[in-house]
């Protein structure tokens, strides 16, 4: 009876780590257009304190 080895056909390793960086600064920068978004909609008139942590908390 034969065996059939098994070969690993996902890319390896040191392919996919090359990626880390790019999904790490994406992650980065959506963070700061959500800060920068709440620094713009915090600003308006008539938002108080309260309004203030509800944007924080419910993005």
């Amino acid at each position: 009876m034969a065996t059939i080895d098994y070969t690993h056909t996902a890319s390896s390793a040191q392919v996919t780590r090359d990626y880390d960086g790019w999904i790490i600064a994406g992650y980065g920068l959506l963070g700061a257009i959500a800060l920068v978004a709440l620094y713009f909609a915090a600003g308006g008139p008539g938002n108080g304190e309260a309004a203030l942590a509800v944007m924080v908390a419910m993005p």
